[in-house]
């Protein structure tokens, strides 16, 4: 390995759509190189949804730090600023303890925001904003959606269609400027410092064995028990917040408990959708510079090519 690249500090990112099996390779590699792992998955940052989340298990957790899990209130205002704030502070945290930090998620946003950048509203341009934000809010979610497919189909591509709150951001970036936030989001300076090494791998799968995947968790987040988790947040007054933020699955058991669908069709529409979510990952993820790695079976020949190349073995 060239001298210049070992007296770096090292960040491992490990992105890749929803369902490959990221968390179980990001536990198995932090294993290897003395890692702790940063959360970039935004739905787990959540306190009160769990079984929907898939989220990283305690015994995990407690093998192997964990940060950004659980830090959040699903009635809290989060956004990506906040992210690379809290991101940053916990990989210096970690590379003050003399371990490698491993940022792990799905949110292609986030992950993009923390090693590109971000752009921000210089104080100027806040009026102006106000009046767009104003006018924004005059119009339902799904038209605003609806808007930003057409003028920046590249973020519309990986929020989610309920996810008011970004719509909203990209779009008032987009009036504001008069370009895509995902052109902008291309034009600045990274957040993390060039003293970095940055090790960046993008995880896939067979797209057939993808999607099976993705239909037994989706079964098994059901065994788990996740309508009643539903019905007990909506008898705590969440439901206003599952349906505006909380992920794929959670508004739809909603309409499945006031008598909207069968079992068998809220099933379905779960399965569908998560695979749509998954292959607009994707198309996020063929545009970052990373390193490529088709995980096979229980994923093991994943984690030896990431740690054979962080080791610079390969």
């Amino acid at each position: 390995m060239d001298m210049a690249i070992k007296s770096k500090k090292r960040l491992v990112v490990i992105g890749g759509p929803t369902g490959i099996g990221k968390s179980d390779i990001a536990y198995n590699v932090a294993l290897k190189i003395n890692g702790e792992i940063i959360s970039a998955d935004s739905m787990q940052f959540y306190r009160e949804i769990n079984i929907g989340t898939d989220k990283v298990p305690l015994w995990m957790r407690e093998k192997v730090p964990h940060h950004l899990i659980d830090f959040l209130s699903i009635r809290d205002d989060f956004d990506v600023y906040r992210f690379i704030k809290l991101a940053t502070e916990k990989i210096e945290e970690i590379f003050k303890k003399e371990r490698i930090p491993i940022v792990v998620g799905g949110s292609g946003l986030y992950l993009r925001s923390l090693l590109k950048g971000i752009f921000y509203i210089p104080d100027e341009m806040k009026e102006k904003q106000r009046d767009i934000r104003n006018k924004l809010e005059n119009e339902n979610t799904e038209t605003l959606y609806q808007i930003l497919q057409k003028v920046d189909h590249s973020t519309a591509n990986v929020l989610h269609p309920n996810d008011r709150k970004r719509i909203r951001r990209a779009l008032e970036v987009y009036y504001l400027t008069g370009k895509p936030m995902s052109l902008l989001q291309r034009e600045r300076n990274p957040e993390i410092s060039e003293n970095i090494q940055i090790y960046y791998y993008i995880l896939t799968r067979d797209r057939n064995e993808m999607y099976n995947r993705i239909c037994q968790r989706v079964e098994k987040m059901f065994e788990s028990g996740w309508i009643e988790e539903v019905k007990e947040l909506r008898e705590k007054s969440f439901e206003r917040y599952l349906k505006l933020k909380a992920p794929i699955g959670y508004k739809e058991i909603l309409e499945y408990l006031d008598g909207k669908y069968s079992m068998d069709e809220l099933k379905a529409m779960i399965k569908k959708k998560t695979r749509n979510l998954a292959r607009r990952q994707l198309t996020w993820f063929r545009k970052e510079d990373g390193i490529w790695i088709k995980i096979e079976g229980d994923g093991e020949n994943a984690v030896s090519k990431i740690v054979k190349n962080f080791k610079g073995e390969i």
